[in-house]
């Protein structure tokens, strides 16, 4: 059993109190807040120095602490760093620093954190503004703009409703007005408004056909089945619909770039190593 201790309830309590409003920022904090220097010490133990930045750093970490006000739980962070200090400095003094589960550890920190590192180079150096214009360049001339239409639809349970409707359509009433009193569909609130869309890959096929047969301002002369039901089809607007700007694609082009690149670099340091690896049947014998 894990036994929650009598500070660290206390130190709980603190937080839940802060970030429940029981603890409000008192007028001024705020701007304390922001204009006091990060490097500012706080603490000194053993001559070391404990500065107002760790204190936010070790607050920013901590998630159910980012929102409470840093001086309602100034004290126990500032608390904790001294402790915290004070521990690692009789583990040096024991020699803990030269342990070998410390250096193994520190080793592949160490090494994750050079890895990071170089790949975030490797990315930036292939990244570039040109490269991000050029595949820019690239989708648009793949992605040639393609003609939308914004439609409004009533969507009824039987041939004979829609056949009625498009009667009263023809007699004069609002579509969008007989939509909302009307249609099924969720759309009907919104006088059927379905937005723009695309000929392919966005509405099912009957009801594609039908919308783009009709010029602006139109709507259609019979009902139109799909599996949802009868609709009436009415088209609002017919436009060329235009490319997303680079910043949109941006990080979907540097993703890509990114897995081009370490692909790349992955081939490239395969062909020149010398890797020898055991298929699972010798590791694991039971996988046989």
């Amino acid at each position: 059993m894990v036994r929650t201790t009598p500070r660290a309830l206390a130190f709980s309590a603190v937080f839940a109190l802060a970030l429940s409003g029981g603890l409000g920022m008192f007028p001024g904090q705020a701007s304390a807040q922001a204009t006091a220097d990060p490097e500012s010490v706080v603490a000194t133990v053993n001559g070391k120095d404990i500065t107002l930045k760790a204190v936010q750093d070790m607050q920013a970490r901590q998630p159910q602490l980012a929102q409470a006000p840093l001086p309602m739980v100034y004290e126990t962070l500032v608390k904790h760093l001294v402790e915290s200090q004070l521990i690692v400095d009789r583990a040096k003094a024991e020699g803990f620093a030269d342990h070998p589960d410390v250096l193994t550890r520190l080793e592949t920190m160490r090494d994750s954190v050079v890895r990071t590192v170089y790949l975030t180079k490797v990315v930036e150096d292939a990244a570039t503004d040109e490269a991000l214009e050029e595949r820019y360049e690239a989708y648009k001339a793949a992605h040639p703009p393609e003609e939308e239409v914004r439609a409004s639809h009533i969507l009824v349970e039987s041939e004979e409703d829609a056949v009625a409707l498009i009667q009263k359509l023809e007699d004069g009433a609002d579509f969008a007005e007989l939509a909302k009193a009307e249609s099924t569909g969720p759309s009907g609130p919104n006088g059927g408004d379905l937005g723009y869309f695309k000929r392919q890959g966005q509405m099912v096929e009957p009801f594609a056909e039908a919308a783009f047969a009709l010029e602006a301002g139109a709507f259609t002369a019979d009902p139109v089945q799909t599996q949802f039901g009868w609709h009436i089809i009415k088209v609002t607007d017919r436009r060329m619909g235009e490319h997303p700007s680079l910043d949109e694609l941006r990080n979907q082009f540097v993703t890509e770039i990114a897995e081009a690149r370490i692909e790349s670099l992955l081939e490239e340091l395969r062909g020149e190593a010398d890797i020898v690896t055991k298929p699972v049947d010798e590791v694991l014998p039971s996988a046989k």
